[in-house]
């Protein structure tokens, strides 16, 4: 009798389940993402740039230290060094004791400078804004406004009703925000060309809207 054993496979050093970027009330770019459990990590770098190329971007964090928990954790970083309007996009770097790293992202965000920017009204209502590009490739930009202070939660259905993404952006502020969608579940894996439903949830109002992934 021939006896074989497969190797075990080691735990990957952490297991990433939301990665976002959003304008903050105070006009800055809040970063965020929260890991399911880390193990052997070192920590993580936050890179920028102005445009979708990674080669372009430089790291605008120190190291952030990781907590190496096999609980959920939500880490933070605040971009204060954006000074011009525009598109920003965003890469996280996570680097293991092993020495290995590797990047997540691009998340992106629209910035408009204090310059261009005047003293908002707040919302008159809480909504789920036109979602645009819309066809989007790979990336969709999801607008929405506050009216009063919320926890916003974001989900991400396909046309089976299957759950593919949520996204929590936390407790905000009245005013106006914009997360981005990359187009992958919650397992960091492409979705394909089609019909996607995208809900939101502040406090206790629900609204919904349509995306069209073509590639």
């Amino acid at each position: 009798i021939k006896l074989e054993f497969e190797e075990a496979q080691p735990p990957l050093p952490v297991e990433l389940t939301t990665f976002t970027a959003v304008i903050s009330s105070d006009n800055l770019v809040e970063i965020s993402w929260v890991t399911q459990t880390e193990t052997g990590m070192v920590g993580y770098y936050v890179y920028r740039s102005s445009s979708e190329s990674l080669d372009n971007a430089i790291a605008v964090s120190d190291m952030i230290e990781a907590l190496n928990t096999p609980e959920q954790h939500t880490y933070k970083f605040i971009d204060s060094e954006i000074y011009d309007s525009g598109n920003y996009y965003y890469w996280l770097q996570t680097v293991d004791l092993a020495g290995s790293v590797s990047f997540h992202g691009p998340v992106s965000v629209y910035y408009t400078s204090a310059e261009d920017n005047p003293i908002p009204e707040i919302p008159k209502v809480t909504e789920l804004r036109s979602i645009y590009p819309n066809p989007f490739n790979p990336v969709a930009f999801i607008p929405y406004s506050l009216a009063e202070e919320s926890d916003a939660h974001f989900y991400i259905y396909n046309v089976k009703g299957q759950l593919l993404r949520h996204i929590y952006v936390g407790p905000k502020n009245p005013g106006y925000y914009q997360i981005s969608w990359d187009g992958k579940d919650i397992n960091g894996k492409a979705c394909g060309s089609g019909v996607y439903y995208i809900i939101m949830k502040a406090g206790k109002q629900t609204f919904q809207r349509k995306a069209v992934l073509m590639k």
